[in-house]
């Protein structure tokens, strides 16, 4: 059996260098012999005599990191000084200078990844930079264009299917500028009781097809040639809600949905019987047969 040779301060494992041996705690029940060692990164710990033999143990942890000298290295505003150690989580640490002069202490993954690019003073720029760009976010004008986007690019907004699901878009002077879509509102007559219509109902969101009417008066634009026609009486879906006093847009969704002779039956049934429960019923049962039931309160 070959014997296990000595173990003596001076001697070099891998990147440790053995300092002195550890006195063994009467409460310790780890037998084997330890080491206390010196990294070459400059951190020490304690290692087992068997674990510097064998070879299991080489560095303090650091060179599983493979930590490459960044020194001098720009990431954005930042340049890295020198490296001062690992966090918790064995992640190298940076010393790093901002360009507006503060020091701080930077994580080398976040500088590779732009995570980190300057003290925190970018970020106070682009916020203020931003306010003062408009500062409307929270005005009813900012909802508007960013609920015209939304009907435009997002498929989960049920209004998608009208919009942006049949090739309608928001031209790009608008999409990513709302200072511009500001601009043209507020010179093209915007008054908070209107709304956005655009002229050419196929066309898209872009100067040229775009004007500020009243509620009603979009809706009857959007759907002047939808006439209903009962007797004598031929009325647009908005007129007959109002007549009717019926939501306008349960109405509305009730004719995309099941089309005009539907909503030509449903509004027979309420006007024979007063009932319009089957208007307001969800969508897999208002698609049933419309009862005619005897409403004596009916006005004639």
């Amino acid at each position: 059996m070959r014997e296990a040779f000595k173990i003596t301060a001076g001697l070099r494992f891998g990147r440790l260098v053995v300092l002195k041996q550890v006195e063994r705690k009467p409460d310790d029940k780890d037998k084997h012999f330890k080491w206390l060692c010196q990294c070459d990164c400059g951190k020490t710990c304690v290692v087992r005599s068997s674990n510097l033999r064998n070879g299991i143990t080489k560095s303090c942890g650091c060179s599983k990191l493979d930590i490459k000298d960044i020194t001098g290295q720009r990431f954005g505003r930042l340049i890295a000084l020198k490296h001062i150690g690992l966090a918790s989580n064995h992640v190298a640490l940076w010393k790093c200078k901002c360009d507006c002069g503060k020091m701080i202490v930077a994580r080398e993954c976040n500088l590779h990844s732009g995570k980190t690019k300057s003290c925190g003073c970018l970020n106070v720029e682009r916020t203020k930079e931003t306010k003062i760009k408009h500062g409307k976010r929270h005005t009813r004008l900012y909802n508007i264009w960013s609920k015209m986007k939304e009907r435009c690019y997002n498929p989960a907004r049920e209004a998608y299917k009208y919009y942006g699901g049949k090739g309608v878009i928001v031209c790009d002077e608008w999409l990513n500028d709302f200072q511009k879509f500001h601009d043209w509102a507020t010179t093209n007559g915007y008054k908070d009781n209107l709304t956005i219509d655009r002229i050419n109902p196929d066309g898209n969101y872009e100067p040229n097809n775009c004007r500020w009417v009243t509620l009603s008066e979009n809706v009857r634009q959007k759907y002047k040639s939808d006439f209903i026609t009962i007797g004598d009486k031929s009325l647009t879906i908005h007129d007959w809600a109002q007549r009717l006093n019926l939501s306008q847009y349960a109405l509305r969704n009730r004719y995309k949905e099941f089309g005009k002779e539907w909503v030509e039956k449903a509004i027979k049934t309420i006007l024979e019987t007063g009932d319009n429960t089957h208007i307001y019923k969800r969508k897999e049962y208002a698609n049933g047969r419309i009862r005619h039931r005897k409403n004596t309160n009916t006005q004639q």
